[in-house]
């Protein structure tokens, strides 16, 4: 893919670089020209990622979003790397899973929020700093549809998703000045192996009408992660980006197939 759009040359932090969502948005990133510090918890896994990457000037720097108390040493530790503060940063980390309301017990939320909510919190409050990230700097979030159109057992999941869309439209509101930009994209379930069951059991029938587009992949998300890192959305703030490939927002019962 050949394409730029303000983005080369610049430096972002990709987490959850190793797979998934992270890892198609660095391999992006790095064809459109962009320089990326590759975050996660597994050194083999992002090398494995940046061996996809396209160009030069990119960071392996493993390390575990849950220790709050490291945080900003470690975007210090970031920085240092070649000097440069920030251009941007995509927050792909999070966990899945669902539990029934019954059975649901409080440290099933407070894990997922430690996972999939807390570490965004933190990266935000250092990278509303001068010293962190540039002024006309642009911040993406990977939210969930299940915001506003949620399924049954997704009661922790959704709440963290929610905390981190609230975050993300307050935030740019207060980053408005520095003409920051803090957006969340909204895919619906993606295949993967949280949701292998629900698609190897599902007729073609049920997925052509959830997935009228075809099924969306993780390439897919990371092609709206790049529209809002770059200059082609330079009006656009606070916004939450769905996409459904054409699906109408009926919930997919994922967890109780059988």
């Amino acid at each position: 893919m050949d394409c730029n759009f303000g983005i080369s040359g610049k430096k972002y932090l990709v987490t959850g670089a190793s797979s998934g969502i992270g890892q198609a948005a660095v391999i992006l990133i790095s064809k459109c020209g962009g320089r990326v510090v590759l975050n996660g918890r597994n050194k083999e896994r992002l090398q494995q990622t940046h061996d996809q990457m396209a160009g030069e000037g990119h960071f392996i720097m493993p390390y575990d979003l849950t220790d709050l108390e490291g945080m900003k040493q470690y975007v210090k530790d970031c920085i240092d790397t070649d000097g440069r503060r920030f251009d941007g940063m995509v927050f792909s980390t999070g966990i899945g899973g669902g539990i029934p309301i019954r059975t649901e017990k409080l440290d099933n939320l407070k894990n997922m929020m430690e996972v999939s909510f807390y570490p965004y919190f933190v990266l935000l409050k250092e990278f509303s700093s001068r010293r962190v990230l540039n002024d006309n700097g642009s911040i993406v979030a990977v939210s969930s549809s299940c915001v506003v159109w949620p399924g049954k057992s997704q009661m922790s999941y959704a709440s963290s998703k929610a905390a981190l869309d609230l975050s993300s439209q307050i935030a740019a509101k207060e980053f408005l000045s520095r003409k920051i930009r803090v957006n969340t994209v909204r895919p619906i379930a993606l295949r993967s192996m949280m949701t292998e069951i629900y698609f190897s059991q599902a007729s073609a029938e049920e997925i052509q009408k959830n997935y009228p587009l075809g099924v969306l992949e993780a390439g897919d998300v990371a092609n709206s992660i790049v529209f809002l890192l770059s200059d082609m959305s330079s009006k656009i703030t606070g916004q939450h980006i769905f996409l459904t490939a054409g699906g109408d927002g009926s919930p997919m019962d994922f967890f109780h197939l059988s």
